[in-house]
């Protein structure tokens, strides 16, 4: 992230416990943020995941239930808290889409495509740690004019995970879809580092909340439409012609982002039809 910002135009200033920092030391994190201009906020921990076949695919960095939230509730506490001291414009939050609910195998969606307007039901630490620091950034935007977006990807994707991920599906064909199945969406992780960039430079006022997603579904064989027939038989459909057009078209609607930020995702599961 801090590459595609700096090759972006932008100074950077890291805080990462690498380097001997800690979201949760509040008087550290304010001293470091003096003289920025926005802070980016990524630091997080997520719980573990239970299903051994699925740990090659989780997250980088867990805990416990209490270190969840110290991290990601206190953490964001006390960026919003720097940002307000130095007088910042604008802070960028990591969220997920596991606000929601529907995500993990720990619920179903109220309908599908998902968007913006979904209601948010989460359960467990992680999910109700990132809906938490959401609310918080509506709060410090409306009591210090603070701008705060809140960014809700999917599951974030490099190389070695697309890699990681076919291997998966050579090896056994349902892993696509079992144990749980994430509605095949996911996020390149150059796209997440493009849409941060534009979270901090596009004309925007007030607080938001945004999902992201790749363009398309990462499934090997069937479309978007089939799946959900399959998988979510009894789950509202509001999709409508685009999903002719173009049948692996994510179950995402990322049409917030793209119209708040002019965001686009150029990386999709299907190289052929890349931007």
């Amino acid at each position: 992230m801090t590459a595609a910002l700096t090759l972006a135009g932008h100074q950077t200033m890291g805080f990462d416990l690498v380097n001997g920092h800690d979201v949760r030391d509040g008087a550290d994190l304010e001293r470091m943020s003096a003289g920025c201009g926005a802070i980016v906020h990524l630091a997080a921990l997520d719980e573990p995941v239970d299903d051994p076949g699925l740990a090659e695919f989780g997250p980088a960095t867990t805990g416990t239930d209490t270190r969840v939230f110290e991290t990601n509730v206190v953490g964001t506490s006390n960026v919003l808290r720097a940002a307000e001291r130095h007088g910042l414009p604008r802070v960028v939050v990591m969220s997920s889409v596991d606000v929601l609910g529907c995500f993990a195998g720990r619920g179903r969606p109220s309908y599908l495509p998902l968007d913006d307007r979904h209601p948010t039901r989460p359960a467990g630490a992680y999910g109700i740690s990132k809906w938490l620091a959401e609310q918080m950034c509506e709060a410090a935007t409306a009591a210090t004019g603070v701008y705060t977006v809140c960014l809700r990807p999917p599951g974030v994707f490099t190389e070695q995970t697309y890699a990681g991920i076919r291997r998966a599906r050579r090896d056994d064909p349902a892993f696509e879809w079992s144990p749980i199945w994430e509605y095949g969406a996911f996020l390149d992780v150059r796209d997440l580092a493009s849409a941060v960039e534009r979270a901090l430079t596009a004309p925007l006022a007030g607080h938001h909340r945004l999902l992201l997603c790749a363009a398309d579904i990462s499934s090997a064989h069937d479309d978007a439409r089939t799946l959900v027939t399959r998988l979510l038989p009894d789950v509202a459909w509001r999709g409508g012609a685009e999903y002719l057009q173009d049948p692996f078209r994510a179950l995402i609607d990322t049409s917030g982002a793209r119209t708040l930020l002019g965001w686009a995702p150029r990386h999709r599961w299907r190289p052929s039809r890349a931007k």
